[in-house]
């Protein structure tokens, strides 16, 4: 089995984050799982996390068209399943129109199974501008009765701190367990860290509990959750439904497939 992982971040230099990654997978998945991790492009972030960048709606539109891209060309080369490791799910119903392996949404797969572990979670992530994105995910899959709160970190960390809490973690998890606790007094048993490398740092260091609460993996949540798809489709038969998401003809997705790269060239030679 081949899994692609889409990060919505460049990882290239984050090595911190993807050598957590590589040690993420080999725990999680069963033998003879291949996950391959993938990064954006440099050029738009320049520094910036993909929480600060896609709190802006063109910012969404344009690292999104990527995203497709690279879930095609996951498709095209043999890959049995896609993740979207981002609480951003870029073009999430368009990815899964477009595609007929399984397409796995982080933030969905990890509220799934906090369902099946706690009656009410609460959200964390990076910051107060990412607030309102992760409650329109929320909303998107319908799971506000069982969200007792979305929270913030006291302060937003840039890209390189996030990477540097690899080696040094413990300001980021006394960070986090302090707003974590905040949360509990709503009714959560269990907390999610709502950003892919915030999760690594609190997976690789430990954290799996805090006050009786549950943490959630969201990394290892998406990991399991593609597996069982990809199982799902090969022993059960189970896969997308087409009545109303169809999947445009194979000519004409060439075309489009075509006229969306010529027109991302003509705007970076542009």
């Amino acid at each position: 089995m081949r899994i692609w992982y889409q990060s919505m971040a460049p990882i290239a230099h984050l090595s911190g984050y993807t050598d957590s990654l590589a040690r993420h997978a080999k725990q999680a998945c069963s033998p003879g799982v291949e996950v391959f991790f993938n990064g954006a492009s440099e050029e738009p972030y320049h520094g910036t996390t993909p929480a600060d960048l896609l709190r802006y709606p063109y910012a969404k539109h344009v690292l999104g068209e990527e995203a497709i891209g690279h879930a095609l060309r996951a498709e095209r080369e043999g890959f049995d399943a896609i993740i979207l490791g981002s609480f951003s799910e870029p073009f999430l119903p368009e990815i899964r129109s477009l595609l007929d392996i399984p397409v796995v949404s982080m933030p969905e797969a990890s509220m799934q199974l906090a369902c099946a572990l706690a009656e009410s979670f609460s959200m964390i992530t990076l910051g107060p501008p990412n607030v309102l994105r992760v409650k329109k995910t929320v909303a998107r899959h319908g799971m506000q009765s069982r969200v007792s709160g979305v929270h913030a970190l006291t302060r937003q960390w840039d890209e390189a701190q996030l990477n540097a809490a690899f080696t040094e973690p413990t300001a980021l998890i006394e960070s986090f367990s302090e707003v974590a606790r905040r949360s509990l007094a709503d009714g959560a048993d269990l907390v999610i860290a709502a950003e892919g490398v915030l999760n690594e740092v609190l997976f690789q260091h430990g954290l799996r509990e805090i006050d009786g609460a549950t943490v959630m993996d969201c990394v290892g949540a998406a990991l399991l959750h593609a597996e069982m798809q990809v199982n799902a489709r090969k022993k059960l038969g189970l896969g997308p439904g087409r009545r109303w998401a169809k999947r445009p003809a194979s000519d004409v997705l060439e075309r489009l497939y075509t006229a969306q790269r010529a027109n991302l060239d003509a705007l970076t030679q542009g």
